[in-house]
């Protein structure tokens, strides 16, 4: 009965692969040539130089990963939460079989919560600290000299 279980889960996910492929190799594209050309992944940080709510969620899920949990939190707190959605609705789809309910409202409620956390950590940590830092080399500096002034006085 297990096996059948496991069987069904594993259906289940490779029809998502197959429903999302294109999504999935476009994201990746992205990753590897924006990361190539401008060393960094947000598009926020890219355009403004400047960190966005979500800076540190991939540090911080790295750092999860393998076991530096005071690490992840350092990077981004909000990881927790994601985590227990990732989690939550992988059992709901994969296992279960069901939809995942109220997703808006959940990954709305993380959205606001991860808000309220870098407005926090803009007060206190920026710019002193990764990821809450200043990046000069960015789409506005490069368009605006004075922009990058700007930034060098933050």
């Amino acid at each position: 009965m297990k096996l059948e279980g496991m069987k069904k889960t594993a259906i289940r996910i490779w029809k998502d692969i197959k429903a999302f492929k294109w999504m999935l190799a476009i994201f990746f594209l992205y990753y590897i040539l924006v990361k190539h050309f401008t060393g960094a992944f947000c598009p926020m940080v890219i355009l403004t130089g400047l960190p966005c709510p979500g800076c540190g969620l991939t540090r911080a899920a790295l750092f999860m990963a393998t076991g530096q949990f005071v690490r992840a939190m350092r990077a981004n707190p909000t990881i927790l939460l994601w985590i227990a959605f990732a989690a939550y609705g992988f059992v709901q789809r994969y296992i279960r079989g069901r939809r995942i309910r109220y997703a808006l409202h959940i990954m709305g409620g993380i959205a606001a919560v991860m808000i309220v956390v870098y407005i926090y950590r803009m007060i206190t940590v920026f710019p002193d600290r990764p990821p809450m830092t200043v990046t000069c080399h960015n789409v506005l500096a490069e368009l605006f000299p004075f922009y990058r002034e700007f930034l060098r006085g933050l």
